[in-house]
């Protein structure tokens, strides 16, 4: 199993309907598909999908002339030892854990298919078939928001995300009727998105949102603000998760070693692929916390990646995860869907990733890119 060919392809996903947080507004999102065959002529697909909806393609183009020429002629299952090619040969910053993760995707889907085996399997097993989702509520007027909130509840979410950030008396007014038009079963989460600007307005805000059943708080000060996060932590009763704060297991162990987590929030894509992300669980499991999955804004190639990794890690948090980003493209390039059943994730169980590409599809994006 020798590496024969590596391409990392630029296309854009359209989005359903526009997407808003506290950093701006977004009608598309821009990815790159990465292929890479062996000698069988046998393919793996990997996605690079960039945290803020931009710059995706350029990476693309790194990967086809500074990392695809070394990666040719390895072997396919030398994950270690092509990430450890890919670490060398790059003007390294967090961007290029991005562009790494879709590679590494690629790696992991071609060494599954060859051996006959879901990536999970290669993780050391399936622990769960089904992966609870948050229901995401993003930013809007306040009646866009309560109804979005109720069509998430009635579509089978048991917990809601909310975008939160802009402006905290509009905040506090959204959670308050959104609490008041749902079941007092669905349990509720804010994402500040860091937008709080010190641990005084956040300690605030928090106490105030937990009157309405708020039980977890998603990144509420800079990710920098470790001794801060770890003082809102021991002050207020919501569970601290921590986002932006942790890309890669460097960031994990100084957010766990400084108390400033409850929980990690893991995105295969900024971890830089599905090896890191299972470093960062372990490494948690060691301070006894447990992890949440994100996954916005890949699309289902990066979902099903995700996906495998929920399945086998022991310490996925019984708290929902956010592989849903997928659910809100107008277009994606697989074959498969990725079925959501009553707000749970049904893990692919097919050799790989479990998705295969629909070429005409990612023609038709390529050229739209």
């Amino acid at each position: 199993m020798i590496i024969r060919s590596v391409e990392a392809v630029p296309v854009r996903l359209p989005l359903r309907e526009p997407v808003s947080d506290s950093w701006g507004t977004y009608r598309s999102s821009n990815h790159g598909i990465v292929i890479v065959r062996d000698d069988s002529g046998e393919y793996g697909a990997g996605e690079i999908a960039f945290a803020w909806f931009g710059g995706a393609h350029a990476l693309c183009k790194e990967v086809n002339e500074r990392w695809a020429p070394r990666l040719i002629g390895r072997r396919v299952g030398d994950i270690a030892g092509c990430c450890m090619l890919m670490d060398e040969f790059c003007a390294f910053s967090k961007r290029h854990l991005l562009a790494k993760a879709g590679v590494e995707m690629a790696l992991w889907d071609l060494w599954g298919k060859r051996l006959g085996l879901p990536v999970y399997q290669l993780l050391g097993g399936k622990l769960r078939d089904t992966v609870p989702l948050t229901g995401g509520v993003s930013m809007g007027t306040i009646e866009t928001m309560v109804e979005t909130a109720c069509r998430k509840v009635a579509e089978g979410y048991k917990e809601l995300k909310l975008k939160v950030g802009l402006d905290d008396k509009t905040d506090l007014e959204t959670v308050r009727r959104i609490r008041l038009a749902i079941p007092d079963s669905i349990s509720l989460r804010v994402d500040a998105n860091m937008a709080w600007r010190d641990v005084k307005q956040a300690k605030r805000i928090v106490d105030e949102m937990a009157q309405y059943g708020v039980r977890i708080v998603e990144q509420p000060l800079h990710a920098d603000l470790l001794q801060e996060l770890a003082w809102l932590r021991r002050h207020t009763e919501a569970l601290i998760l921590i986002d932006e704060g942790v890309w890669d297991a460097g960031d994990a162990r100084r957010n766990l070693e400084a108390g400033a987590a409850d929980m990690l929030h893991v995105y295969i894509s900024e971890a830089g692929g599905i090896r890191e992300s299972r470093r960062i669980f372990e490494l948690a499991g060691l301070f006894h916390q447990d992890c949440t999955i994100g996954s916005m804004p890949e699309g289902k190639i990066g979902a099903a990646a995700s996906a495998h990794v929920a399945a086998a890690m022991p310490n996925l948090s019984r708290y929902a995860s956010d592989i849903r980003g997928f659910t809100g493209y107008a277009e994606d390039v697989t074959v498969e869907e990725l079925p959501i059943i009553d707000g749970e994730l049904h893990v692919p169980d097919r050799p790989g990733l479990g998705v295969t590409i629909d070429w005409d599809r990612l023609n038709k994006l390529k050229a739209n890119a």
